[in-house]
């Protein structure tokens, strides 16, 4: 289910988006200010899927936040809500990666589409990295697979994947105690474990 994180001062806006996106495998969580975003998502940085948000924002800007938001989570896709933005401050923006721009007023087909290519860029960086990593454990390159698991941590935090992936490695390096602590975390994230544990015991 992704999560969306929005930042708007205007209810309205707030309003539109969550009725554009909304649906029942979308949560989204609203917020006014800058810094009520940031504590939310400081709480739990690996919930979030996307971030949108407006620049001009009651305390700190939304590039103020953005700035603070890459410092934890560099690959979060963060999509820029506004009515009009100064030049200087897009191109400040547009130096982060996964970041687009879309101008209000919008509609409910230009949003879905900002979002859809947003979330899609990620996913596919993550499953290049995914392929890389198995390639080079086959291979036993396992410096490269490593640095391609590591990569993967950093687009999806919250998946077991990464996880089985270092705990393979590691295995294969004679590390057992590392090992196992990776095959804990991947089964603490994994919706399947009850399948992961049958299928140890087979």
């Amino acid at each position: 289910m992704p999560n969306f994180l929005v930042v708007d001062d205007e209810r309205n806006v707030r309003f539109l988006i969550e009725r554009f996106l909304s649906d029942e495998t979308t949560k989204i969580d609203t917020y006014v200010s800058a810094e009520e975003a940031l504590e939310a998502f400081r709480k739990n940085p690996g919930k979030y899927d996307l971030i949108i948000t407006d620049v001009k924002l009651p305390g700190k800007s939304g590039l103020e936040m953005i700035k603070e938001i890459r410092k934890e989570a560099v690959d979060i896709p963060i999509l820029i809500i506004s009515a009009y933005v100064k030049p200087e401050i897009l191109t400040e923006l547009f130096k982060f990666e996964n970041v687009d721009y879309l101008s209000k007023p919008f509609t409910r087909e230009e949003l879905i589409a900002k979002v859809k290519s947003l979330l899609e860029k990620p996913k596919e960086t993550f499953d290049r990295l995914l392929r890389e990593a198995n390639e080079n454990i086959k291979k036993g390159d396992l410096n490269r697979a490593e640095k391609s698991i590591r990569q993967m941590f950093k687009y999806a935090p919250s998946s077991p994947i990464p996880h089985y992936l270092m705990f393979e490695l590691l295995k294969r390096r004679g590390n057992e105690e590392l090992a196992q602590k990776h095959l804990n975390a991947a089964k603490a994230l994994d919706p399947n474990k009850e399948k992961v544990d049958e299928s140890e015991k087979q």
